[in-house]
């Protein structure tokens, strides 16, 4: 059972403005970091923008890790549907440049990303990274400063202050790793890190957090929502951890302080605030996402209404006041007005809130694509851009400006059955014919699979091969290879993984998994009614197994689901292959690839 919620001021508002669905919210996130994606990654520098338009610039290596937080916020909400080659395209890009830095908040940031990458994959690699980066983090804890209660996590390597983002954010990361470990020493250190900062740090009257202390022993009190923001993840990861109900009253009380005293009045309610682009500039404009993701956390123990209210707000002042439509970008201040231009910080805070609050609305709707469409875009890319400025693409862009070694696309596709299957390639060839290596687990398939000239990058075209695949996990590997002769540009958008010996269930002639009066309805709908995209696998819609598509097929599905005739042949109930072997096609069956 969780805890009664408590106290913050209810918002109320007209039900007007926060009339909205959960899958316009999804959809809203899907926008939002999708926009992100197409504008900040950068192609030459393999990392993420500092800037939009581009100055030229690369973000920096905290501000990088709240983007990759925003991501995996991304494949978080839509459950590992969308977006989740870009954890390893991500993880890959900051491998490049190296992990350990000068600064222990900021590799903080970044292991807390590399946790979660770890828990939404289960890669051990992500894992052993984020336990690398806390091990040197832990190296910063300090007894001989500052002030008259010794104590904390300094900052930086160069001992110039301690600072809540650098004590506070640690004990959120190690209560996670203890998680994983079940080390006493990893919750040992969580709470030790913890009762310094919480009973030396926050003002026991207003519970505002302390953003840092001088090695002369004076506190630096700054209002930046991120320093409740990380208290408030403290004190939840510690509350969940141990069940005692005093972290959560922390929580509570710091978050009241944030209600009252970081946040501005908007026509839809009370939004988190730090400022303005003016007044809020540099680090500051990243603020703001890590302080929604923590109340959300908080909001996730106690299904309080009021924080809930926030946390809507928020978002919808994101949307609808400081959204530019035109560039899909967000504003600074979430109270808007619209901004011509972004940094990636402050982008990464608006795609985090939006995608966090999409998953607090409701499950996520699906991608709307079949299950064995793989699109580029979401693929781990190495060496590669992505684009969405030529039309017909499916998705949300292409794969683009890959010409050289080094680069590559590999698509994790997944196969119900061993048996054969067709490898089909949608992509555009403007420049003229175009070839590429292809392995396929590790083993090169074709070494120089040709894509044909399309005649202009807006026409765009299918090539296929045929190969043996065995059931489970693999990773298609799409590279420009001169040793193997691939050459000229290529723009891929997606790849589609179809059996050669379709399995479907039979009498599910709407694919939806179940059988039951819909799929009459889209037998009739198909023979009578000029509907033929109601029924993409007539196999599955022969529900008689007479080796054909007519109205007893709908027929029989009535008397079965009304128990007056038998079940339907094999394959019921369970996904197989026809065993009548006609000619009946099955262009997809979603429920069985």
């Amino acid at each position: 059972m969780k805890p009664p919620a408590r106290c913050l001021v209810l918002l109320v508002l007209p039900c007007s403005l926060y009339a909205q669905s959960p899958e316009e919210y999804h959809a809203r996130a899907d926008a939002a970091l999708e926009s992100f994606l197409l504008k900040f990654w950068s192609q030459g520098a393999s990392y993420l923008k500092a800037h939009y338009p581009d100055n030229g610039s690369a973000t920096g290596y905290w501000t990088f890790a709240q983007g990759f937080d925003a991501v995996l916020d991304g494949v978080e909400r839509t459950e590992g549907k969308a977006y989740a080659g870009w954890i390893e395209t991500l993880f890959d890009a900051q491998n490049q440049r190296g992990w350990i830095v000068d600064y222990y908040d900021d590799e903080n940031w970044m292991a807390l990303a590399l946790l979660r990458a770890h828990d939404l994959t289960g890669d051990t690699h992500y894992l052993q990274r984020a336990a690398a980066l806390f091990a040197d983090i832990r190296n910063g804890w300090d007894t001989t400063c500052c002030g008259s209660k010794k104590g904390g996590i300094w900052w930086n390597k160069a001992h110039t202050q301690k600072a809540t983002a650098s004590n506070a954010g640690v004990v959120i990361l190690a209560a996670r790793l203890y998680e994983h470990t079940q080390l006493p020493t990893d919750l040992d250190f969580a709470k030790q890190v913890y009762a310094y900062w919480f009973e030396n740090m926050v003002d026991p009257s207003s519970y505002q957090v302390t953003d840092h202390i001088n090695p002369d022993g004076t506190k630096v009190f700054w209002k930046f929502t991120y320093n409740e923001g990380l208290m408030i993840g403290a004190s939840i990861e510690l509350y969940r951890a141990t069940a005692d109900e005093q972290y959560l009253t922390n929580a509570q009380r710091i978050t009241s302080f944030v209600a009252f005293h970081e946040t501005v009045s908007t026509a839809y309610g009370k939004v988190l605030d730090d400022g303005t682009s003016s007044s809020c500039a540099g680090d500051c404009q990243a603020f703001k996402g890590p302080a929604f993701r923590y109340l959300k956390l908080l909001y996730d123990v106690t299904e309080s209404p009021a924080y809930h209210n926030l946390l809507r707000s928020s978002a919808n002042a994101i949307w609808s006041l400081a959204r530019n439509s035109a560039e899909e970008i967000f504003a600074v201040s979430w109270a808007g007005p619209a901004p011509v231009d972004s940094s990636e910080p402050q982008a990464a805070a608006a795609v985090m809130a939006l995608n966090l609050f999409a998953e607090a609305s409701g499950p996520f709707p699906g991608t709307g694509r079949p299950s064995n469409q793989y699109e580029a875009e979401e693929a781990a890319i190495s060496g590669v851009g992505i684009e969405a400025s030529h039309a017909g693409f499916t998705g949300w862009g292409y794969v683009a400006g890959w010409n050289g070694p080094g680069q590559n696309v590999d698509f994790s596709i997944h196969v119900p059955a061993s048996g054969t299957y067709e490898l089909i390639f949608h992509y555009a060839g403007g420049a003229g014919s175009a070839s590429r290596r292809i392995r396929i687990g590790g083993a090169t398939a074709v070494a120089n699979f040709s894509f044909p000239g399309t005649g202009s990058w807006d026409s765009y075209s299918t090539v296929a091969f045929e190969r043996a695949l065995t059931s489970g996990e693999s990773v298609v590997s799409v590279a420009f290879d001169s040793a193997s002769g691939s050459h000229n540009y290529l723009n891929l958008d997606h790849l589609v993984v179809r059996s050669l010996t379709p399995r479907m269930v039979r009498g599910d002639a709407n694919a939806d998994g179940v059988l039951d009066l819909t799929d009459a309805v889209a037998i009739a709908l198909y023979l009578f009614g000029g509907r033929p995209n109601l029924v993409e696998c007539q196999a599955a819609a022969d529900a008689d197994s007479s080796g054909g598509l007519d109205i007893a097929d709908a027929l029989f599905i009535l008397r079965y689901i009304f128990q007056l005739g038998a079940e339907p042949g094999s394959p019921f109930p369970e996904c197989g292959a026809d065993p009548l072997e006609v000619a009946a096609s099955c262009g997809a069956y979603p429920p069985c690839e």
